[in-house]
This record gives structure tokens, C-alpha cells and sequence, in this order.
């Protein structure tokens, strides 16, 4: 059996652990709630502990797509705060991020590049990907239209190097990270997660995304220029 293998059903038969062992119930924003004195019980006795345990259940999650991200990055801001809340939710999602990467680059990548960037559908795609993987990357990372796991296997099969796939992810999740972990402050005064999300979270998750197209078009129109300037000398 070779590694590639191993590594699939390794990963696919943790997935199947976490559900046979009921642990979605425990990601849903009615479990949060009622854990909630019981978590933070816990973190004031035990901070720093309950932060790297958390950071890599996060970690973990991450890399199986487990559900529940969101509700995650509500505890940790309710029970960490806003500023060790944004630094545990991003740097965790990002180092499970760029494990997914790898992952996925070493298990299908080659494959899967080879035959996408012969598709007629897909071409196009592909191509301005290896022209501008970076800008692409913090867009898509800033909205949250993108499902995570997408996101992650599409840049898998991108020429991107590790250094600025990690960075474009750090960056591009912060701001949505932010008001995530902003929100889980407000728990102890909210009954469901329709009252976290109204109209004006939503519309500051509009802003976000509008400022990440403006950012990376800015990005892409310079990379252009400076290219055709090299290319005219």
C-alpha cells in the first residue's frame, strides 16, 4: 500500500471518527452556549494551556473541513478576547491552511494541474492563476463566499509557493477573523446566531470584500504595468 494510500484513509477515517462520536453536535452555536461558563471556568485557570489545546483542535478541524469554523472563532473570542482571539484564529487557520496545501499537493496537484489546464472550462482559470496567484489568493480569502476547503485545494494547483500562500492567507482572513472573534465577545447577551449576524455585520463583510477587490485589482493593474515596463526596455 503505498503512502498516498495511507495518507487518504488515514485522514478520511479521522473524519469518520469525529462524527461517529457525535463531536458536530459540539460545534453548534446551542452547545456553545451551553458550555460557555464551563469553557471559561476552565481558561481562567488554565490559560495558555486552553489556548494551544484550542489552536490545535482549530488546527486540526482545518485540516479535516470539519464544520464549524465559525462557531470556533466565536468561543475563542468569547473566551480569549478580541487581540489573543484574532492572533489564535488567524495563525491556527493558516497553519491549517498550508498543511491542507501540502496535503493536497502531494496527494493530487500534478494530476489534477495536468488534466484542468487541458479542460476548456477550466483553462482560463488555471492561467490567471499562474499569472497572479497571489492577488487571486487574498481575494478569495476576504470573502467569505469562498468555502475554506475550496479555496485551499485551488491554490494547491497554482504555481504559489508555500512563503506567500501563508501570507496570503493570514492577511486575507483577518479582517473576516476580526469581527468573528469581535462578535463571540457579545455571546453572553445573544440567544442565536441570527442575532450575531445582522444587518450591520453583514454589511461590514460587504465592506471587506469590496476593499479586497479593490486592493488586489490595484495589485494586479501594478504587477501589469511593471511587466509590460520590463518588457518594453
Amino acid at each position: 500500500m503505498n503512502k498516498k494510500l495511507l495518507i487518504v484513509i488515514a485522514l478520511l477515517s479521522l473524519i469518520a471518527l469525529f462524527f461517529i462520536n457525535g463531536g458536530h453536535e459540539y460545534l453548534t452555536f446551542d452547545s456553545l452556549k451551553q458550555h460557555k461558563d464551563t469553557l471559561l471556568a476552565y481558561a481562567s485557570e488554565n490559560y495558555w494551556q486552553a489556548f494551544f489545546i484550542t489552536g490545535a483542535i482549530y488546527i486540526v478541524s482545518t485540516v479535516l473541513n470539519l464544520p464549524g469554523a465559525a462557531i470556533m472563532s466565536l468561543a475563542i473570542g468569547f473566551v480569549f478576547g478580541r487581540w489573543h482571539g484574532v492572533l489564535l484564529a488567524t495563525v491556527a487557520s493558516t497553519i491549517g491552511a498550508v498543511l491542507v496545501f501540502w496535503i493536497a499537493r502531494y496527494l493530487i496537484a500534478d494530476w489534477a494541474r495536468h488534466r484542468l489546464e487541458k479542460m476548456d472550462s477550466t483553462k482560463n482559470v488555471m492561467a490567471k492563476l499562474h499569472q497572479d496567484a497571489f492577488s487571486y489568493l487574498l481575494l478569495m480569502r476576504a470573502v467569505p463566499l469562498f468555502p475554506f476547503w475550496f479555496v485551499n485545494m485551488t491554490f494547491a494547483f497554482s504555481p504559489i509557493n508555500t512563503k506567500q500562500y501563508a501570507i496570503g492567507t493570514y492577511f486575507g482572513m483577518l479582517p473576516v477573523s476580526f469581527v468573528l472573534v469581535n462578535l463571540g465577545q457579545s455571546l453572553s447577551t445573544v440567544n442565536s446566531m441570527s442575532e450575531l449576524f445582522n444587518t450591520e455585520v453583514t454589511l461590514s463583510f460587504v465592506l471587506i470584500a469590496v476593499l479586497a477587490l479593490i486592493t488586489t485589482t490595484i495589485m494586479r493593474i501594478r504587477k501589469h504595468r511593471a511587466l509590460a515596463e520590463e518588457t518594453n526596455q
